[in-house]
């Protein structure tokens, strides 16, 4: 799922796509456009939509309005579109809720979509991801014009959310990745190289009298700096980009075998390697779903004592088995090398959790939030060690004072 991208022409916004979600379902790529309007939206709404639809190849494009208008011209509107062979719905965002319509659009059946409502807290735990996904950047595009002449990583980090922006208009999975090995190449560590700029050079930043390791360990572990937090986020999204373009390429049969075309020459050998290992992964087509899924929904982390039970969880989300789920997450470690060390590990053996390197604090309070919606509360903080609490709530107390200070700012 992308949300809020907006295409350039000449360096001026043209439009923005409110939200895009692609999936591989045996075999067939299925597109969904959305596209969110605060009052009725009208038939140069829907002609408008329908437009978008066609040009980003969507098998289906939906208008949320918040009211009703015209209903019998758009109906008959709608009608002509499906019999030239376009899918394009209008919806109610008071309807949306319901189990049964998100099933007819996702094209999942009623049950499934109940469990992941009721059973695991899909819809709500979503809310908040994308809030807090919102809150987070908006503060780094805050940040980067005001400490952009000093704090050039900050411009930097601007620059990897309009990279990941641009990558979603390029149709070539290998452009994409191009696209996205192009960058790192320059900008490898842009995290770390980020807190040690502010250390050395925001003035009368909070981590100018601390070590780096200091630094380092009050933004990572202690989730201090909100646009550190944001590019630690934007990161791992790139992350996830390159895996659904390895995905795409082997679920298209692209990973070269003998002969190369001349845009295989152009991927860069790493990627062709990257894109043949998840090819030999058991069903890889999910893994795009399952890793977005575990880093803003589930807070990239494990509760040791439930391992089973949250894999059970976590793949009823991503529409895998628990034993693949096992095998999805382990694939970090393959597909993403790290000087031969492991992405999950345990910060201290009393903690009773297992976490995914690098995942931004405000992220991990939604994994703690919606375990104590599954489990209650009692039942969910009895089972960690002392030290596995005081995690969870450090990490509630940041994402507690991200969407207050965002409420702060949207009143001011």
């Amino acid at each position: 799922m992308e949300k809020n991208i907006t295409e350039k022409a000449a360096n001026r916004e043209v439009h923005e796509i409110d939200a895009f979600g692609t999936a591989w379902k045996e075999g067939r790529l299925y597109r969904v456009l959305v596209e969110a309007k605060s009052g009725g939206g009208g038939t140069r709404d829907l002609f408008a939509l329908l437009g978008r639809k066609v040009y980003l190849d969507a098998g289906l494009a939906v208008l949320l309005h918040s009211t009703q208008e015209n209903p019998e011209e758009k109906d008959l509107l709608l009608a002509r579109f499906e019999k030239r062979g376009h899918a394009v719905k209008s919806c109610s965002v008071d309807d949306i809720s319901s189990p049964q319509l998100i099933a007819k659009l996702c094209e999942v059946d009623n049950r499934t979509v109940s469990e992941r409502m009721n059973m695991i807290h899909s819809l709500q735990t979503w809310r908040y991801a994308f809030w807090t996904e919102r809150a987070l950047l908006h503060h780094l595009t805050r940040e980067a014009k005001s400490l952009g002449d000093r704090v050039s990583n900050l411009l930097t980090a601007r620059k990897l959310l309009e990279r990941l922006n641009e990558c979603f208009f390029l149709f070539d999975c290998r452009d994409q990745a191009r696209h996205l090995y192009d960058f790192y190449s320059k900008h490898p560590k842009l995290t770390v190289q980020m807190i040690e700029e502010r250390r050395k050079m925001a003035p009368g930043d909070e981590l100018r009298r601390l070590s780096a390791e200091e630094a380092f360990k009050a933004c990572v572990y202690d989730g201090r700096v909100p646009e550190v937090q944001a590019c630690m986020y934007l990161e791992h999204r790139a992350r996830c980009l390159l895996l659904k373009a390895a995905v795409d390429m082997a679920m298209i049969a692209r990973v070269p075998t003998t002969g190369f075309t001349l845009m295989d020459k152009l991927v860069p050998p790493s990627f062709t390697s990257f894109a043949a290992q998840v090819a030999r992964i058991p069903d890889p087509e999910r893994l795009p779903q399952l890793w977005q899924a575990y880093i803003l929904g589930w807070g990239g982390f494990i509760v040791t004592a439930r391992a089973e039970e949250e894999y059970e969880y976590i793949g009823l989300e991503a529409g895998l088995k628990p034993e693949q789920v096992h095998v999805g997450l382990k694939a970090f470690d393959k597909l993403f090398p790290v000087d031969g060390r492991a992405w999950h590990y345990k910060q201290d053996d009393n903690t009773g959790i297992t976490l995914l390197k690098m995942v931004p604090n405000v992220f991990r309070w939604l994994g703690v939030q919606r375990r104590r919606w599954i489990y209650g509360d009692k039942e969910f903080f009895r089972g960690l060690p002392s030290l596995g609490r005081e995690d969870c709530v450090k990490w509630a107390t940041c994402g507690y004072e991200l969407l207050s200070a965002d409420i702060q700012q949207a009143r001011a």
